[in-house]
């Protein structure tokens, strides 16, 4: 039986259940309910598809506004799905959802190689719709070992040789201190020197940081309120001295590590204490006896040069009836006007 619900009510339970076998705190009520607080528009609707009993099998969140129905996922949001039981209950709820009949749907962060992103298309189909698969982000992921010792042995010499510099070089400076924050009284200022580091450089110049905007400080704060309740959240925090010279917001749910956002003081950014601080980071994580480590996000630098590794997410948009012409600008038009438009970039750059 499928339902839709404003609020997941005596549901949660269970959904944050399933969403710990698809292994991603993007996909708890605790996050969604605080994405839909920060970011929500139109109506927004608990899916669910559930056994006789009301016992839920498989359900997603989503936003609907006007003809366009979404997932209710941004730029913040790491990934995004459906959480199921199984993957014959996710195709019966892909199956109605396609059945809505909107005629436009956006939905991103999926993971692209899985078998219920294909069941969407197909469901999508079915239905009528034509569907662009746009790939990415391709994000970094990490397979962590029984030691710290396994890990840092197995990256190159370089980022070995530059760890331990970087490190020296900070205690040179002073007095360096690692902590993880996973609640307790210091939790809310610990966490209010979180989002002051994060915004103290280039991030505030460009609005980008997350309190440049009350959405995301929003997003952000009410996240960290729920999960620290649940003992997710992990606050990471590297001092020099007493005073926070680098932190991470992240996550340790269902057996991996989640890099969520980071800021450091760029005043000593010679001395890369991001750097030092993602080491200090995947050796908690392993200590902790996490199994994996999610960097999230695009595939920068910085993360690829700790694993090669990446789990791909896609975004699907689908068409019908009056909407079909968007799929002939998404399918054709836009890829070629990516297409100039790098051309373009790449002869400005060479007669530079």
């Amino acid at each position: 039986m499928i339902r839709t619900y404003a609020e997941l009510g005596p549901l949660a339970a269970e959904w944050d259940e399933l969403a710990q076998d698809g292994g991603s705190p993007f996909m708890t009520k605790a996050w969604l309910s605080a994405w839909w607080s920060g970011f929500g528009q139109g109506d927004g609707s608990w899916m669910t598809l559930q056994d006789d009993d009301g016992s839920l099998r498989a359900g997603a969140f989503l936003q609907r506004t006007g003809g366009k129905l979404t997932a209710a996922a941004n730029v913040h949001s790491g990934d995004w799905d459906s959480v199921a039981r199984d993957e014959q209950s996710r195709a019966q709820l892909w199956d109605a959802l396609a059945a809505l009949g909107a005629s436009r749907i956006q939905l991103q962060g999926l993971p692209e190689q899985a078998e219920g992103t294909q069941a969407l298309c197909d469901s999508l189909q079915r239905s009528g719709y034509s569907v662009v698969r746009v790939p990415g982000p391709f994000c970094p992921w990490l397979e962590l070992p029984a030691s710290w010792e396994e890990l840092i042995g197995g990256v190159s010499a370089s980022l070995r040789s530059q760890i331990k510099r970087r490190r020296q070089g900070l205690e040179k400076a002073g007095s360096l201190q690692f902590r993880t924050v996973t609640g307790g009284e210091s939790f809310a200022a610990d966490l209010d020197t979180f989002l002051a580091l994060e915004a103290s450089g280039w991030k505030a110049k460009t609005q980008t940081a997350i309190l440049s905007n009350p959405s995301t400080e929003r997003l952000y704060r009410e996240f960290a309120r729920d999960a620290g309740e649940k003992g997710w959240m992990r606050l990471y925090v590297l001092e020099l001295d007493g005073k926070a010279i680098a932190a991470d917001y992240g996550c340790a749910f269902a057996g991996r590590g989640v890099f969520i956002k980071t800021g450091f003081d760029e005043a000593l950014s010679r001395l890369s204490p991001g750097l030092v601080l993602r080491a200090e980071v995947l050796r908690s994580s392993i200590e902790e006896g996490l199994k994996h480590y999610d960097f999230l996000g695009e595939a920068d630098t910085y993360k690829t040069r700790w694993t090669p590794q990446v789990h791909p997410r896609v975004r699907i948009f689908a068409y019908k009836g009056l909407a079909r012409p968007g799929y002939r600008y998404r399918k054709t038009l836009r890829p070629a006007l990516k297409s100039v438009r790098e051309r373009v970039r790449r002869s400005d750059g060479a007669h530079g």
